[in-house]
């Protein structure tokens, strides 16, 4: 046992703390003992010992204060109470004021040695917590999120301010773009930080899956259903939930989605009792949401409860200078994951990368350097070593849809924004995905249930032809 490990004992029975100081002493602990809770509380100003070892029952203030008081100072205190006289009360009042332990007299040396390893052990367990949970607030705090040009500065700045509020945040930009990054940033930053941050995709399941995963079911309320689930609006439990692609969420849901966020209750799937949740709500969507909501895709009423405080994360070639940031960022990144030296990038390799237009935003750029710090040879990326869609971006304007072509400039009239995205993501799954649907969806940012509705959209739309 560590010598640093320090025990105070508070017993008013002098032959209780010769046994105790001696047996402690054997086991490598430093040993404080004192008869009166007002001496052991006069120490405690002076020197706060890692385990505190108290009788209930003392003349002048009982072992109960003695913690409490000393606890003040020092949160982290070990108390474990010693009494000749047991009562549930007693136990309860005891783990009340903040001890780990209870013991009953006479007990045995290895009770209180064991009392005090498992509370070591709990108190390691809580730092780890600790530091685990700052490891993740630091990885997607504010400061990490990469870039110094107008736009992530103005938006970084709209983040800080919204944190710590309680309201409703829309976050709207490309795929790709990092709005999940964002919505973290602002979990992380806010006083919710310590509670859960949990997220959905909207995209990435049906209809009847999603209500369950949202507002949890009741067991043998449909098949499969074999035991009561929580849903993740109540599993949130003051912290933040996510909904990520919310334009994708179906209509009928909207409504339910709508009353609980009105309500701020949920009716689980088979339930007939509503359950309170207390939760920040942070959605996001790379659709146009006022348009759909013209079109009748979209609840209105849903989409004012949401559009409480919208953010919009600007895409990469808006925000060229910050490409340099990002390459140093991913670039030390993935050589860490390789473990190899990391890599660096030529001048001529570098120009090529920040002049393209990333279509695909972050995430695009984000997989780019992944693939050429694992499939270049040699220390330093060249110009030679980056794909031939980014080198020669204008003979790679020609999208192929199907048998045609459509180019601005073959084009007598500009293509529309859904023949773009038409054609961006054929290219993808044809020229940069090979054909792998999976992969295709993760450079598009996008599920691959949705990818597979765009598809077949696609293929409809060739047969109305």
């Amino acid at each position: 046992m560590s010598k640093s490990l320090s025990v105070m004992i508070v017993d008013d029975e002098k032959p209780m703390l010769e046994w105790l100081s001696i047996l402690l002493e054997e086991h490598g602990y430093e040993v404080s003992c004192y008869s009166t809770g007002e001496e052991a509380v006069t120490a405690g100003l002076y020197t706060m010992p890692d385990i505190l070892v108290v009788d209930v029952k003392m003349p002048g203030i009982s072992g109960f204060d003695v913690l409490t008081q000393l606890r003040k100072k020092f949160p982290g205190l070990i108390g474990i109470i010693m009494t000749a006289f047991s009562s549930v009360d007693s136990a309860v009042k005891a783990m009340r004021r903040g001890a780990t332990d209870y013991l009953v007299k006479p007990f045995e040396v290895d009770q209180l040695l064991i009392a005090i390893e498992k509370a070591l052990s709990e108190r390691d367990l809580k730092r780890e917590n600790l530091e685990l949970r700052k490891k993740i607030r630091s990885k997607y705090s504010v400061e990490e999120i990469i870039g110094k040009s107008r736009p992530i500065v103005e938006l970084l700045e709209k983040v800080r301010m919204v944190a710590d509020k309680s309201s409703t945040v829309i976050i709207t930009g490309e795929s790709g773009t990092g709005k999940e990054l964002i919505a973290r940033a602002i979990h992380s930053t806010g006083c919710r930080s310590d509670k859960p941050f949990m997220a959905v995709s909207c995209g990435s399941f049906s209809r009847s899956l999603l209500e369950s995963e949202l507002f949890g079911h009741l067991k043998g309320s449909f098949t499969g259903a074999y035991k009561d689930k929580e849903g993740l609006l109540v599993a949130a439990r003051g912290g933040t939930f996510f909904l990520d692609e919310i334009g994708e969420l179906d209509r009928e849901l909207q409504v339910k989605l709508l009353r609980a966020l009105q309500e701020r209750q949920v009716l689980p799937v088979g339930g007939t009792r509503h359950i309170p949740f207390d939760a920040r709500i942070i959605a996001a969507t790379n659709a146009d949401l006022a348009e759909m909501v013209k079109t009748d895709d979209f609840r209105a009423d849903l989409y004012y409860r949401l559009n409480v405080i919208p953010l919009h994360v600007p895409p990469l070639r808006e925000r060229r200078s910050d490409i340099p940031f990002l390459l140093n960022k991913f670039l030390e990144d993935y050589s860490g994951e390789t473990g190899d030296q990391r890599k660096t990038i030529s001048p001529e390799a570098r120009k090529i990368l920040s002049d393209y237009s990333w279509p695909g935003n972050v995430r695009e750029l984000e997989n780019v350097v992944e693939r050429l710090c694992v499939m270049t040879r040699d220390q330093e990326i060249t110009a030679d070593d980056i794909p031939d869609f980014i080198r020669y971006p204008g003979e790679e304007e020609q999208l192929s849809i199907g048998s045609g072509l459509v180019t601005e400039r073959s084009s007598k009239t500009k293509p529309t924004l859904n023949e773009i995205e038409k054609a961006y993501t054929l290219y993808v799954l044809e020229h940069q995905a090979r054909g792998q649907k999976r992969l295709a969806a993760k450079i598009l940012g996008i599920n691959e249930s949705t990818l597979y509705r765009k598809l077949e959209k696609y293929a409809r739309e060739k047969d109305d032809i």
